[in-house]
């Protein structure tokens, strides 16, 4: 365990003993940062209801984040002792995040609190709010599983058949390219809103679907091995064998999905409210789960949340604040508004769920969906991540390069690889 682990430990110890820390007594204010966002708000207001219940004599305090600059702005309120009580989150902050000492190790609290049930949470979300497989740094706000939304009419009137579960990456390649010569429409919806081309919730499930991984057992990219090379390149076949994938340069004038010029968008749950909300409806719509690779099916998993502040003046009562996200009665709030799909296994098949009045008829695609949910690919040390800094740069570079056909697949991932190792120490 490092030194700061040891620290965050003894320090919830602590905590939860009432040695050296205010009285939830003499708390009269609980400071909650949080984003101004229309995908939020609506669970921001549920945290805040619940918590207003269960102690009166609280005051919440919204503080906003200014354009959602959480790095900015946490790094420079921990640096002077003044981080929110309550902070939000989303799995790509939950490493720097608990490395930098913004956030609690909220383990201790939830295993000491017996209202909560931290194994109803699904397993592989869980994995999302620890780092290297320890600690409980994020409490996330739903199952969020890449899933694939389909336009029912755009296939239909293409006279292609439409998607399955047992649906192959040939039978969707197949069936996008009967779309694309008789409407003249892409197929997979990239950029415009939803995530570009290089974003890792699709392009790793590729690499791993062939047997590949972008990082070897000594911590260096592996980027060239004959497995990755094999998922890297069926998914640039996209663009540049089959051509069902919206062009770089294309612009739908929007979303290229939800103005109706590409068949699918593999996205997270929260999409359908996007999707409900238009006016009359323009076409019909369903999801289904991820058609399958060589080595079986595989799709990104990721999610925001809340987290107890390292600065929390009484972590227990931010404790009480967030953990309201994993219970039954927000997961179902969420799940009813559209906005996600519940996180807890106890609720696969509540009736609340399974009977949401369609579109999508198919909803409990995205639980059966989950079995299929990786986490982003971990690389150590301080070159960056799938995200940001150099490695996600050295790879959207690669990538583009292979897309635009300004290089080889092979060549390109050559290049990545050697730089992003050369940084990493290798």
């Amino acid at each position: 365990m490092s030194p700061q682990k040891r620290l965050l430990a003894l320090a919830a110890g602590l905590f939860m003993l009432g040695v050296g820390t205010v009285s939830a007594q003499d708390v009269t204010q609980i400071r909650f940062g949080t984003v101004n966002d229309p995908a939020v708000d609506r669970v921001n207001q549920l945290l805040i209801e619940n918590f207003e219940a269960q102690h009166p004599g609280v005051e919440v305090i919204v503080e906003y984040i200014p354009g959602a600059d959480l790095v900015s702005t946490y790094t420079t309120q921990a640096a002077a002792g003044t981080l929110p009580d309550v902070v939000f989150l989303a799995d790509l902050y939950v490493v720097p995040f608990a490395q930098g000492g913004i956030v609690f190790d909220m383990q201790p609290l939830a295993e000491s609190d017996e209202s909560f049930d931290l194994s109803d949470i699904y397993d592989n979300l869980l994995g999302l709010s620890r780092v290297n497989g320890e600690g409980l740094y994020m409490i996330p706000s739903s199952y969020d599983v890449v899933t694939m939304y389909y336009n029912q009419s755009m296939f239909e009137e293409a006279g292609a058949p439409l998607p399955s579960p047992d649906w192959t990456w040939d039978d969707y390649t197949a069936a996008c390219t009967t779309i694309l010569e008789a409407t003249g429409n892409y197929c997979f919806a990239n950029g415009g809103g939803l995530p570009t081309f290089d974003w890792w919730a699709w392009m790793v499930p590729f690499v791993q679907g062939y047997g590949g991984s972008l990082v070897g057992e000594d911590g260096m990219a592996t980027l060239t091995t004959d497995e990755t090379l094999a998922g890297l390149q069926a998914y640039v076949n996209m663009w540049t064998e089959s051509g069902i994938a919206q062009p770089l340069d294309f612009d739908a004038g929007g979303n290229c999905f939800l103005v109706g010029e590409c068949a699918t968008a593999f996205f997270i749950p929260g999409f359908m409210s996007a999707l409900r909300s238009l006016e009359p409806q323009p076409f019909e719509w369903n999801v289904e789960v991820v058609p399958s690779h060589p080595e079986g099916k595989f799709t990104g998993m990721g999610t925001y949340g809340f987290a107890v502040s390292a600065n929390a003046q009484d972590p227990s009562l931010a404790w009480d604040f967030v953990k309201h996200l994993a219970s039954a009665d927000a997961q179902l709030a969420i799940a009813s508004n559209y906005a996600g799909t519940p996180l807890l296994a106890s609720l696969r098949e509540d009736p609340a769920i399974v009977n949401l009045e369609a579109p999508p008829a198919n909803i409990t695609a995205f639980i059966q969906n989950g079995e299929n949910g990786i986490l982003p690919t971990f690389f150590p040390g301080e070159c960056g991540s799938l995200y940001a800094g150099q490695i996600a740069q050295e790879i959207k570079d690669a990538l583009e390069a292979s897309i635009l056909g300004f290089s080889s697949v092979a060549d390109a991932m050559a290049i990545a690889e050697e730089n992003i190792n050369r940084c990493l120490g290798g």
